[in-house]
C-alpha cells in the first residue's frame, strides 16, 4: 500500500468518524445535553486533526 493511499484512507476514516459524532451529538442534544457536549467536543478535536493534517 502506498503512502498516498494510506493518507486518503486515514482522511476518509476521520471524516466518517467526525460526521458520525456530529450526527449523534445532534440527535441526543435534547435528551442528554452532557453526552451531546462530550460528542461535540470529540468531533471538534477530530476537526482540528483534519485541519492540521491537510491532506
Amino acid at each position: 500500500m502506498t503512502t498516498p493511499s494510506k493518507h486518503m484512507r486515514l482522511k476518509e476514516y476521520l471524516e466518517r468518524k467526525h460526521k458520525r459524532l456530529t450526527e449523534e451529538a445532534y440527535n441526543v442534544k435534547y435528551t442528554d445535553s452532557s453526552l451531546s457536549d462530550v460528542l461535540t467536543y470529540e468531533a471538534l478535536q477530530l476537526d482540528q486533526k483534519l485541519k492540521f493534517l491537510q491532506f
